[in-house]
């Protein structure tokens, strides 16, 4: 798990300076030898491609995926922080630590007059520590990337956001006035859009949607946020749209592959993605295993996702064996109750062969192709930042909600519809018919059964379908943002909490706590936050 570094302990790091060995996070090779690199030679094409793998979602989110219903496992022993929610340590949030090396990016890349480069360091800052943000609220940000002070005062959260919009307002403008052809090998290093300017446009966009969704919740936040859409409609440069994700493709192969694949396939050769829980040691797979809760949600409304979210459990468990809990079929998909001890000797069948992991290809050789599935879709598989199902999401409640013009019952079924492509559900991604052909079916189906889960026309509360149905696209593909709405919308969906006999509290944490290391190194400023509860001191956003 990668260590949240953000805070006095990377400021520390910063001063052994940027391309020391032991405070660089690794690069990624293209064609260059990151050992030659020096203070004066490293321009920000060679900085910029680690940035952006180091801030794809979903990969280390393994705990919150636990906690909103996605994966469980019966692996996990009682009392641990992950299943008690207590005490725990802010190294459990490893996708939200932003990367102060992003300062230094952006003063790299003023110091090549690189304006293409400084508007992506802007994005990536606002990427970074919003999620840090809506991780731990108020946080050292304006002086956490001046390397001359060891103790870096901490700002509001809410200053934060509106600072990090205004960042990428600055963003759209610097990228196009930028020359592009005298952007140093930005085809190359930008390993999201190949230096396309209209693709980023869109997503600085989509992340400023999600900004200001974020603070939905809070009545008095309305008139700023309809200035800011306003702003974004009047600009014209749109959102992502379907089948455009912000994801990222260095050249993955079977030996070097993606992260995702390597550490949630269930034939990980790669030792690095494990864990040591108790006295024993697991791969990442295999507790990468489906929850129930998200499991029979999808079962009750025959959703057919369930495939593709989930594999069948390798290995079938015999008629008649003992289960510790009744589960609805198909048989072939299982699932284990999070944080519930399960005596292994009594119920030998609720280990990793027989339930069901995140659904898609196995197979360590196995290629990207029209006709994979689900969410693994194989070791050259692209690795996401942000899809175009959240957008499409963001903009249908944005939509509902009055902010921009639409018809709100066709851009939820859109947002549902681009779920099921994303997954290519019709088997074929050459002809995304038939992953609508599917929706379409299914939604008909439901319709007419007066399922208020799925249909629009059904539902009498609309807004908490729109985030049902969000809530269940994003298992295993967006779990922290599954936390946000979660938090912002007042606990809904009704998620159970962990069954561990252990856990601490009677609701699931709203944020994590400071890293240890602010306890010794900056105390006097963390204590200017006041006694932090991760069940009670709330992120800005929430009502």
């Amino acid at each position: 798990m990668r260590i949240s570094r953000y805070l006095t302990p990377i400021v520390l790091c910063l001063a052994c300076g940027l391309l020391q060995t032991g405070c660089k996070k690794g690069w990624i090779d293209i064609n260059y030898n990151p050992l030659q690199l020096t203070e004066v030679n490293a321009t920000p094409d060679l900085i910029l491609p680690n940035l952006l793998i180091e801030s794809q979602s979903a990969l280390n989110d393994d705990m919150i995926q636990n906690w909103m219903g996605y994966w469980a496992s019966a692996e996990y022993p009682s009392g641990i922080a992950q299943l008690t929610y207590f005490p725990m340590d802010n190294s459990m949030f490893p996708t939200s630590s932003p990367d102060v090396n992003v300062f230094i990016f952006e003063q790299n890349a003023q110091k090549h007059q690189q304006p293409y480069y400084v508007g992506i360091a802007k994005v990536l800052r606002a990427l970074q520590w919003s999620r840090a943000v809506d991780q731990m609220n108020n946080l050292p940000y304006r002086e956490a990337g001046n390397i001359t002070i060891m103790k870096p005062k901490y700002d509001n959260g809410q200053f934060i956001y509106e600072d990090l919009i205004r960042q990428l307002d600055t963003a759209i403008t610097l990228i196009q006035g930028a020359n592009q052809g005298k952007a140093i090998r930005i085809g190359i290093a930008d390993i999201m859009f190949k230096g396309d300017k209209t693709k980023w446009y869109k997503f600085i966009n989509t992340l400023k949607l999600r900004l200001l969704i974020h603070q939905a919740s809070r009545a008095d936040r309305a008139t700023y946020i309809k200035q800011e859409i306003d702003k974004i409609l009047a600009q014209g440069l749109g959102f992502l749209n379907s089948g455009e994700d912000a994801d990222m493709n260095p050249g993955f192969t079977a030996q070097k592959p993606a992260q995702y694949f390597a550490k949630y396939s269930q034939y990980d050769l790669y030792t690095r993605f494990s864990i040591v829980l108790g006295n024993k040691f697991f791969p990442f797979w295999q507790l990468a295993r489906a929850n129930v809760t998200a499991m029979n949600l999808l079962k009750a409304n025959n959703d057919p996702r369930l495939g593709f979210f989930y594999g069948p459990a390798r290995v079938p468990v015999p008629a008649g064996a003992p289960e510790p809990f009744t589960q609805p079929g198909p048989v072939e998909y299982r699932g284990n109750k999070y944080g519930l001890p399960v005596n292994a000797l009594d119920y030998p069948y609720q280990g990793a062969d027989f339930v069901s992991q995140v659904g898609g290809v196995r197979a360590m050789n196995s290629a990207v192709s029209p006709v994979s599935t689900g969410i693994i879709k194989g070791y050259n598989m692209d690795s996401w930042i942000m899809t175009s199902v959240e957008s499409l999401f963001l903009q249908a409640e944005a939509i509902y909600r009055g902010w921009m013009p639409g018809d709100a019952e066709a851009a939820y079924k859109d947002a549902v519809r681009e779920s099921f492509r994303w997954l290519n559900v019709g088997g074929n991604t050459t002809q995304p018919g038939l992953s609508d052909a599917a929706f379409n079916n299914w939604y008909a189906q439901e319709t007419a059964a007066g399922n208020a889960q799925v249909s629009w026309t059904v539902a009498t509360d609309k807004y908490k379908l729109l985030m049902f149905q969000k809530y269940m696209a994003f298992n295993g593909i967006e779990p922290f943002e599954a936390w946000v709405d979660y938090r912002r919308n007042g606990a809904f969906p009704d998620i159970p909490l962990s069954y561990d006999p252990a856990r601490t509290g009677d609701r699931m944490p709203i944020r994590s706590p400071y890293p240890v290391q602010e306890a010794l190194l900056n105390k006097e400023n963390l204590e200017a936050q006041g006694t932090i509860d991760i069940f009670t001191s709330k992120i800005w956003w929430m009502p």
